[in-house]
């Protein structure tokens, strides 16, 4: 994983979170290549994964290329040669509202530039209602999100072309997620008066995350703390992939020892309750916000801020987020969920498991 580089914050602002990080692609994106033009690729990122209702949803937008080449490629300031296609929080395509593109118009040079190899060109691009185009975004929950680059017959663009070639086909991005208001996995009303029960819960389940700071599947006194203070079904659902943990040991230990292999678990250096990598074992927590979903559910807001150190010198914060929910059981509010907003872009939560684990039995690819 590539670390923030010095002076700039990568940020995950919770229900929003943002991704400034060295050039690194989104983690879990392949880029999809157009077959004329191989060498060109088109990504969607987050300008943060939260959204409040109302609120203008702003994404970016970048062109990488690999071409020998030079390629001409548009700045992507305007409508023009984007198109998205948005999935509502009903499973429903949203509709875009007015024009997807300019039509017809006269450019200039200025709309263009040309990318070198390992070049790349990014831009913000509102796609929520403004100046009567774009999504309503209307409903609280999850969206996901696919965009299209294309610039169309390459001779509309001889003119600024000169010795470079205008990008040629079309090239689709990764699926991108985010949530308006919060993570709702059923429509349920929204309210911000969390109980202060709810939130206690919170910090005391938190404070113990912080103090045994333990990667993959809590153990020893880690679990001894944790447990009572997560719901049933999430207790079962950890035990559930500690047997799995300990058949894939069983099955593959003798050849991980042998030649001294990584273990293929997914989960080994993730913080199941923080965030995969440089978020799995945080010092410090802080509760940004949360909401009140139905009458037994609490989304909260966390940040895991960590210093950053270069060539000896402090550097600003640099801290990653995500959403724990907590749900009342019996007159209890308990740990139930989460999902980090750090190299998650399709905001998998916690329930969702793992398609390695099957009845607490490795069922995943090996390459021993």
């Amino acid at each position: 994983m590539i670390k923030p580089c010095l002076w700039i914050l990568k940020a995950s602002v919770l229900l929003f979170s943002s991704s400034l990080v060295c050039s690194q692609g989104t983690w879990g994106q392949a880029p999809a290549v157009s077959a004329t033009t191989p060498e060109l690729y088109f990504w969607i990122d987050h300008s943060k994964q939260l959204f409040s209702l109302g609120e203008p949803v702003v994404i970016v937008l970048q062109l990488y290329s690999r071409s020998e080449q030079p390629i001409l490629v548009s700045r992507l300031w305007g409508d023009e040669f984007v198109s998205f296609k948005l999935i509502g929080p009903d499973g429903n395509e949203v509709p875009w509202v007015g024009e997807t593109r300019a039509g017809s118009k006269g450019y200039s040079a200025s709309d263009f530039t040309v990318l070198g190899q390992y070049k790349e060109i990014d831009a913000n691009r509102t796609i929520s209602l403004k100046d009567g185009a774009g999504f309503a975004f209307d409903k609280p929950g999850q969206y996901s999100l696919t965009a299209e680059f294309s610039m169309g017959p390459p001779e509309d663009f001889a003119p600024f072309a000169g010795q470079t070639k205008p990008a040629m086909g079309s090239f689709h991005s990764t699926k991108l997620s985010f949530c308006i208001e919060a993570c709702t996995l059923e429509p349920l009303p929204i309210r911000g008066n969390a109980p202060r029960s709810a939130l206690d819960a919170v910090r005391v389940f938190y404070t113990n995350i912080t103090r045994y700071q333990q990667l993959g599947i809590p153990n020893g006194r880690a679990r001894k703390a944790l447990w009572p203070l997560m719901s049933k079904r999430l207790t079962q659902e950890l035990d559930s992939l500690g047997e799995c943990d300990a058949d894939y040991y069983r099955r593959f230990g003798e050849i991980l020892r042998a030649n001294t292999y990584k273990p293929a678990t997914p989960w080994l250096e993730a913080g199941l309750f923080t965030g995969p990598n440089d978020s799995a074992t945080p010092r410090k927590f802080s509760i940004l916000d949360s909401r009140s979903i139905g009458d037994s559910r609490v989304d909260v807001h966390l940040r895991f801020p960590e210093p950053e150190y270069c060539c000896s010198q402090p550097t600003p914060s640099y801290f990653t987020e995500g959403i724990v929910t907590v749900i009342l059981k019996n007159g209890w509010w308990v740990i139930d969920d989460y999902v980090a907003m750090y190299e998650n872009d399709e905001l998998r939560r916690l329930s969702a498991g793992y398609a390695e684990c099957k009845g607490g039995r490795w069922v995943g690819e090996t390459s021993y």
